[in-house]
């Protein structure tokens, strides 16, 4: 394996973990415009880890890797733009944008958060088999299938407008 690759994965794993942590926390109105900076940030990394392991992905599973990959791209896409917008555009604006703002959660942008984390759900979906080997492995790959059907379930209650207290 690359030894390149292995390090960058490593740290970019890590920092992935980290801005995950601090967009979670700080998620609340009164830390908004921390989350969303570290949002904008994760979403960049999210990318460099799902590079990673594609390049680590044995032959017969590289395919896997780049559809996990691609769907990866669409996410950081979509959520960067997102992030970015509520940071400049919402934030700075003159005039009423809740069409546009997160804090409104039948706003635009709003879709186009739960749309990103479908694409999301769809990366780590076809990403999680890469990983078979090893206590470790295993554990990487069932939180990746977790993830992906979160992302997609959320997608769908989104879209079929459930209430997701229904669900607690």
């Amino acid at each position: 394996m690359n030894t390149l690759v292995s390090r960058i994965g490593f740290w970019s794993a890590i920092l992935v973990t980290i801005f995950l942590a601090i967009s979670g926390i700080t998620s609340s109105a009164s830390i908004y415009l921390v989350s969303k900076i570290s949002g904008f940030i994760l979403t960049s990394i999210f990318l460099i880890v799902i590079t990673c392991i594609y390049y680590s992905a044995p032959d017969d599973k590289k395919i896997l890797g780049q559809i996990g990959l691609s769907f990866a791209i669409i996410y950081a896409t979509m959520i960067s733009m997102n992030y970015f917008i509520q940071l400049t555009f919402v934030k700075f604006g003159a005039f009423n944008t809740d069409i546009f703002s997160m804090t409104n959660p039948q706003s635009m942008m709003m879709t186009i958060e739960v749309l990103g984390y479908f694409f999301m759900g769809l990366s780590t979906l076809f990403i999680a088999p890469i990983f078979q080997s090893g206590r470790l492995e295993k554990s990487i790959r069932w939180l990746f299938v977790f993830n992906g059907i979160l992302g997609i379930g959320g997608a769908i209650g989104f879209a079929l407008n459930l209430d997701w207290r229904i669900l607690i």
